[in-house]
């Protein structure tokens, strides 16, 4: 063992299942989301407005979980897939909830993002990311 390979160690499980918990939280929050503001097009209707809107700020808020969630990622020095995977539904369904509110897109791209934070938790959990102890 070289000693640039002894400075490099592991760090231990109370920290990545915080991390986990963190992602578990945006995909809960974002799945709520969706689910409240299954409505496409616009109507007038005020029940189908407000659902959208609650709906709406259930999505940001699981953006801003998703996105603390990779920034902590990167931190804790996961490979870069695992960051990018955790960050995949901010950048997605955030970004398409912020452009297109009531539009079906945002339920489309779920099918991409939400996985794909899945693979990140179980990458990040094999992984559990590494420090520097000099």
């Amino acid at each position: 063992m070289s000693q640039e390979d002894a400075s490099v160690r592991r760090r231990g499980w109370p920290g990545v299942i915080f991390w986990s918990i963190l992602v578990v939280a945006s995909i809960v929050l974002m799945v709520t989301g969706l689910l409240r503001s299954t409505f496409f097009g616009y109507t007038a209707i005020p029940e189908f407005v407000e659902d959208a809107r609650v709906g709406s700020l259930y999505l940001l808020a699981g953006s801003a979980a998703s996105l603390a969630a990779a920034i902590w990622s990167f931190l804790r020095g996961h490979p870069r897939w695992v960051t990018a995977c955790v960050a995949a539904p901010a950048v997605l369904i955030g970004g398409v909830a912020l452009m297109w509110p009531y539009s079906l897109l945002r339920h489309i791209v779920a099918v991409v993002a939400l996985p794909g934070a899945v693979a990140g938790i179980i990458g990040g959990l094999v992984d559990r990311g590494y420090r520097r102890t000099r």
